[in-house]
């Protein structure tokens, strides 16, 4: 539908003036998903397209009073050139390694991405490289084939199959080699008896300890991220363990590829896998770009809802010594402690002690720090959870149940280009709604507190 009056003031509150004629000319929204929340009412989520070509970024959430997300104003400068698909996969293929496995037209404006330059919709080609051992989206202008934005599609670190790959080494990119189910042979599924392999019992539970944290939200994780491949098991959450990469045995990681898990040997914790399936979740809902600030709230994510996870499904290693820290019991050992990101060299505060470069993109820089900057939201989650006194602000826990409550509505809240700000904002308004329908328990008192950590953290 066209930008109806009230929408428009909605962009212009959020920091983007449209006028009538632009909107009239450019602006078309799409309500593309509609989530009903346990007070009754829904989250409506509304992509910009611009002659039936979507904006990288260009979205609108809506939640009864409040809007949030971006949209782009202004003239479309240009439009897509004859060819431009083919010219635009071979600037991605020159300037990383793979081949070019897809490529769709997108209306790319910097402002929505946070980055530098005239604000406004350029023409561009979105393009997903298959490599060696990554995958990586660019965004590349139709105007001058240029590369301004660009990001690894990795993210490291019910009806239940596991596979067991006992070693077997994979060109972890080429996701269709190590499918579980058709590549790997299912080695144990829902029903079936527990196996000799640790790895695969582990996962197994860990996948239903996930199932039953998203149940509570009534989100259904196997009908929403499950993956059929057309084998006779159905729908269902699919991971092969104990794999190897071609450069790597033991493999010391896992990860989400946009259909199921991979995990290395070990690497098999409840957190860890709430962390990977959570990626599916963010992928089906607020689809966060993996870079920069986006990736961060991203990466972050999955951290509070694989600790959600772990606090609360009475495992071994739920110590006091443990709480809020990611990966204990692994290999890996604990990688980030979200209650004291500092002790990790991660930042707990915006733009404070160990914040990384956002601008310095790709996988050597971590696509712009987003496992190191997710400190700051997890530090969030952790005041906002138990409490404390962090930068001069002191704030009461509203404890595990509400908190969980509190980031799923900001989880549906946020769109791809969200930033530290909207989460923010987000968290605050999802407080708000949740107090006056009573939802969870939470309270006005909870949202002053919640709004006190927002405040420590200085994305307030």
């Amino acid at each position: 539908m066209r930008l109806p009056r009230i929408l428009l003031a909605s962009a212009l509150v959020l920091g983007f003036q449209v006028t009538d004629s632009q909107a009239a000319t450019a602006a078309e929204l799409r309500t593309v998903s509609t989530i009903g929340l346990p007070d009754g009412g829904t989250i409506v989520r509304q992509q910009q397209y611009i002659d039936g070509v979507p904006v990288l970024g260009g979205q609108l959430v809506r939640s009864r009073d409040t809007v949030l997300g971006k949209i782009t104003g202004g003239v479309p400068a240009g439009g897509f050139p004859a060819g431009g698909e083919s010219s635009a996969g071979r600037t991605a293929a020159a300037r990383f390694p793979g081949t070019a496995a897809s490529v769709d037209r997108v209306w790319f404006d910097p402002a929505l991405a946070g980055l530098p330059g005239a604000a406004g919709p350029q023409p561009a080609y979105r393009v997903t490289m298959a490599g060696a051992e990554d995958r990586t989206t660019a965004i590349v202008l139709a105007a001058d084939n240029s590369i301004p934005f660009f990001w690894s599609l990795r993210h490291d670190a019910q009806n239940r199959l596991v596979c067991d790959a006992n070693r077997q080494r994979f060109n972890t990119v080429d996701s269709d080699s190590y499918k579980c189910g058709t590549k790997v042979p299912v080695t144990r599924n829902e029903t079936g008896a527990e196996s000799t392999v640790g790895d695969v019992n582990a996962v197994h539970g860990f996948f239903g300890d996930t199932v039953t944290t998203y149940a509570k939200l009534g989100y259904d994780l196997t009908s929403e991220i499950g993956a059929d491949y057309g084998d006779g098991n159905g729908k269902a959450l699919r991971a092969t363990v104990r794999g190897c990469s071609t450069s790597s045995c033991p493999y010391t990681n896992a990860f989400w590829d946009g259909e199921q898990m991979f995990f290395g040997e070990g690497v098999t914790t409840d957190d860890v896998a709430a962390h990977e399936l959570t990626h599916g979740v963010t992928q089906h809902n607020s689809n966060l770009t993996y870079a920069s600030e986006s990736g961060a709230i991203n990466e972050a994510l999955s951290d509070i809802f694989g600790e959600f996870t772990d606090l609360t499904n009475d495992s071994a290693d739920d110590t006091p010594a443990n709480r809020w820290k990611i990966g204990e019991g692994s290999s890996l050992g604990v990688i980030r402690d979200m209650a004291d990101p500092e002790s990790k060299d991660d930042p707990g505060t915006y733009k404070g002690k160990n914040w990384k470069s956002t601008i310095n993109l790709g996988p050597l820089n971590d696509n712009g720090g987003v496992h190191s900057n997710s400190g700051v939201a997890n530090k969030l989650a952790f005041l906002i959870a138990d409490g404390g006194t962090y930068n001069g602000v002191t704030n009461t826990g509203v404890g595990l149940e509400k908190s969980l409550h509190l980031w799923w509505i900001t989880q549906l809240s946020l769109t791809s280009t969200s930033n530290y700000k909207d989460l923010g904002k987000a968290i605050n308004a999802g407080c708000s709604r949740y107090a006056q329908s009573g939802t969870a328990g939470i309270t006005t008192a909870d949202c002053t507190e919640v709004a006190k950590a927002v405040k420590a953290v200085k994305i307030g």
